[in-house]
């Protein structure tokens, strides 16, 4: 069975599917796409990190505090990861069909 990573701060759950992507060969595609997963994840956070960075200036310093700074990383780490799973780009996939291409034993 493959777990699945529920969040960005799921350790335990990243550990297991590293370790069944070195023992389980069956699950292959199953892996492939969970890690593409992740990567699209972490693609999604460092775009909102840009955009969070390109609004700066436009903040009114009202509610500007380092705990809410530190909230909005959170959301924003954890929406990336929400999109990912649910609306992706298709790095994905191209990981995925990539992987298998790469593994596939020459004809």
């Amino acid at each position: 069975m493959v777990n699945n990573v529920t969040g960005y701060f799921d350790f335990n759950n990243l550990g297991s599917l590293r370790s069944q992507a070195l023992t389980d060969e069956s699950k292959k595609n199953e892996l492939l796409q969970k890690v593409g997963v992740e990567y699209e994840s972490a693609f999604f956070k460092l775009m909102f990190d840009a955009m969070r960075q390109a609004s700066e200036p436009l903040k009114s310093g009202l509610n500007e505090s380092e705990s809410m700074d530190q909230y909005e990383d959170m959301f924003y780490t954890e929406a990336s990861h929400f999109i990912a799973q649910r609306q992706p780009l298709g790095i994905a996939q191209w990981i995925q069909q990539h992987q298998l291409a790469v593994d596939e034993p020459e004809r």
